[in-house]
């Protein structure tokens, strides 16, 4: 007797009717319209914007051009930035105006000697003039006291951070959504000694560095640094090691407005 082999049974597909085909084909078509519409909603596109913020690690503070007003007023410029980040109503006009010290720009008195005001306690010449020299982070850490203390400002604190590594600025501030004011160069050339000449108050010799600039820190990734700088743009990238070099040529000087 033969031995009868079951054969594996092949199991017919079944067409699926016409009235199913057309229920998925317009869910997908619902799906697609439903996100194209999502897309273009401002809540959404809201979201989205929030979301790459964090995802590039800068922080969205404003950004003023010193170009057109104030040609020398960067260390100004970028006091404002952060200023108003932190939430203080103030204008560069008002900053400068009201609580930026201003001395005399090197220049020569009647005996010929080339005299100027100490950039660590005033600013030398105008921010409103291209003859403005430029001043150093304490006067800036005192004029924007001042304005936290005229105005009433509670829950904010002026942080002088000078001599701490770019690094550690980023780490402890920037990557705590804390902007931070630093001096270095324009371009973040070489900084390199140029202008001699005597403090008129205390008969010391000085020597300026140049070309002096003040930016907002903003943000860092493997490569560069990022500013709103007052010469530039928002969110400019810097190589990290020019930005290092020009930072130290300066004094490592840096600011921050913490709350």
């Amino acid at each position: 007797m033969e031995r009868l082999v079951e054969m594996p049974r092949i199991r017919k597909r079944e067409k699926q009717p016409r009235r199913v085909i057309f229920l998925k084909l317009l869910c997908v078509f619902s799906g697609i319209v439903l996100g194209v519409l999502l897309l273009k909603s401002p809540a959404v596109a809201m979201l989205f914007a929030e979301e790459e913020q964090k995802g590039n690690g800068k922080v969205d503070a404003p950004f003023i051009d010193q170009r057109d007003k104030y040609p020398t007023g960067c260390e100004s410029v970028t006091a404002v930035m952060a200023l108003q980040y932190a939430g203080v109503e103030i204008t560069v006009e008002e900053f400068i105006d009201q609580y930026l010290p201003q001395g005399e720009a090197p220049h020569y008195d009647e005996w010929g000697n080339y005299i100027g005001a100490d950039p660590w306690e005033e600013f030398l010449g105008s921010p409103y003039s291209e003859e403005g020299w430029g001043c150093y982070a304490p006067v800036i850490a005192g004029a924007i006291e001042q304005v936290l203390s005229d105005r009433e400002v509670s829950g904010l604190e002026v942080k002088e951070l000078r001599g701490k590594d770019l690094s550690t600025l980023c780490e402890e501030y920037v990557e705590n959504d804390v902007p931070v004011m630093v001096w270095a160069t324009i371009d973040m050339e070489e900084p390199v000694e140029s202008t001699e000449y005597i403090l008129e108050d205390t008969g010391e010799e000085f020597t300026w560095i140049y070309p002096l600039h003040c930016l907002l820190l903003t943000g860092a990734d493997e490569d560069f640094y990022y500013f709103n700088d007052p010469l530039a743009g928002k969110d400019v990238p810097y190589p990290k090691d020019q930005v290092e070099t020009a930072y130290r040529g300066v004094g490592a000087q840096a600011i921050a407005l913490c709350s």
